[in-house]
């Protein structure tokens, strides 16, 4: 929390003097004293961020990606991570302008769009695709979303090995390093992700939870479950049955009921990640490899799809039939009615419950056991974006400064305006939901398998999940093992990594 303290006195700081910001982040190996409104002085520390001595005589920074221009769907999709024409009052929005108009002014650029409007997926490899084959020089850079990797990175040199980028400190605190491990193949890095993100942040895959309801049953402080280690799925799933009530009367528990979850079943697929186990991790040439920890993936299987296919307590959102769309129109209303004590999904669904009576809590999914060393965050591909640099950039020298200062202000402005704004509801400000996010963010997981879907093995895993019968994993993985691995030797070849 300290550490998110400083950051958002740092933003503070840095709006009030935006009209000379450009020379003073150049004196940033000078800690420099500020007094706060009370009088209270605070010593600031020399930034790790270093600008170059660069003019790029207004050049015209490209990048591809979301432009939160979607309308009538999802609220996180009327956000641009990448540009902001005005300032609007929105705390997002403005911090984008922020962030765009210290990096303009620092390095004498503008920032374009090369415009994804949500929900046009298919558009990021597509666009991607044909400029890098055609040669075109369209973008600088890319936030391509996450279910577009596989097509995009399963080409040979179409995109900047990020490794190789003097001028990108992928050392620095607004770049993911557990992204940065996981996501290279080969010893080459396409893909990364980091603070310039913002999507990513949202695709983050947590648990909410009604506070009224946790108040009405009586149940403990979860935020000091969590913190103790105590926060299960065992644990979590005794409070889901005591919660869960019939109230029509008609002697079954189901959508209509107050229920202890709401979920899907390609959860069982997040329930790895957070716990550590990957389908496909990577051998010592840094290939991925399908091994996972049969012992310990048949474990977790044993203990989620018993719970996720227990109709006196859960239930899956494809039972939801009937409405035009059945999450906006049944499960959040039924959520904010205090039906319904808790819900799997992203981050982002936090935009969605700010108008809500009743105060909601945020926590990450629970641990396997008591024994596992922490909690893992494990991103929707469905959301989450990457920054990538296609081959045909003409200058990645000014590319990776660029995105460098992006990220660094992005640190600085955008990070803490999302963390307000996510924890944030019509009646109060939730502090700890906050520390629930941070911890979630430092332990984001990933598994390449869970992008590439080698083999169709997301669907594997999601049918198991919904049959009920979690012995069958270990035969079903050894009858898709061949087409996995062939999957896999497949993206290699393409690669050119024999």
């Amino acid at each position: 929390m300290k550490k998110l303290f400083l950051i958002i006195i740092l933003a503070v700081i840095l709006v009030s003097c935006a009209d000379n910001n450009s020379e003073s982040v150049k004196e940033t190996g000078e800690a420099a004293q500020e007094q706060l409104p009370g009088g209270e002085q605070i010593l600031d520390q020399p930034s790790e961020f270093e600008p170059a001595s660069v003019d790029y005589g207004g050049y015209n920074f490209r990048i591809l990606g979301y432009d939160g221009e979607a309308t009538g769907t999802w609220q996180a999709a009327a956000i641009s991570e990448i540009i902001a024409e005005e300032e609007t009052g929105e705390p997002i929005n403005d911090a984008v302008y922020r962030r765009n108009r210290e990096v303009e002014a620092l390095y004498n650029i503008e920032f374009g769009i090369v415009p994804v409007t949500y929900p046009n997926r298919d558009d990021f490899a597509n666009l991607f695709t044909r400029a890098t084959l055609a040669g075109d020089d369209l973008f600088d850079a890319a936030f391509l979303l996450g279910m577009s990797l596989p097509r995009v990175l399963s080409r040979h040199n179409v995109t900047y090995d990020l490794l190789t980028l003097g001028s990108l400190d992928l050392e620095r605190s607004w770049w993911d390093q557990n992204a940065k491990r996981a996501m290279s193949i080969g010893g080459k890095l396409s893909a990364v992700i980091g603070d310039v993100n913002l999507y990513s942040a949202f695709a983050a895959v947590a648990v909410f939870t009604n506070k009224q309801l946790m108040q009405d049953f009586g149940v403990d402080d979860l935020y000091q479950a969590v913190r103790d280690g105590r926060w299960t799925w065992d644990y979590m799933y005794g409070i889901m049955q005591t919660a869960s009530r019939d109230l029509n009367g008609d002697g079954i528990i189901d959508k209509d009921d107050q229920v202890g979850l709401f979920m899907q079943y390609q959860h069982l697929y997040d329930a790895f990640g957070s716990a550590g186990e990957f389908m496909t991790p990577k051998n010592e040439r840094d290939l991925p490899e399908f091994a996972p920890n049969m012992s310990r993936v048949s474990a977790i299987a044993d203990k989620l799809v018993p719970i996720f296919n227990d109709r006196d307590t859960t239930v899956e959102s494809g039972a939801v039939t009937g409405f035009n769309n059945a999450f906006f129109d049944f499960i959040m209303p039924k959520f904010r009615d205090g039906q319904m004590m808790f819900h799997i999904n992203q981050l982002m669904l936090s935009f969605e419950l700010r108008s809500m009576d009743a105060d909601f809590a945020i926590l990450p999914l629970p641990k396997y056991d008591e024994s596992q060393a922490g909690y893992g965050a494990v991103l929707s591909p469905w959301w989450s974006t990457f920054t990538v640099i296609p081959i045909t950039c003409t200058d990645i020298e000014r590319t990776g400064i660029i995105l460098d200062a992006m990220g660094y202000y992005a640190q600085q402005y955008i990070m803490p305006a999302y963390y307000d704004v996510t924890v944030t509801n019509k009646l109060m400000r939730d502090e700890e939901s906050i520390e629930m996010m941070e911890l979630m963010f430092a332990n984001r997981q990933f598994d390449l398998s869970y992008f590439y879907d080698w083999g169709g093995i997301n669907a594997i895993i999601t049918n198991i999940s919904s049959s009920g019968n979690p012995g069958t994993i270990i035969s079903q993985f050894e009858r898709n093992e061949p087409r996995i691995a062939a999957a896999i030797q497949s993206t290699l070849d393409l690669l050119e990594l024999n």
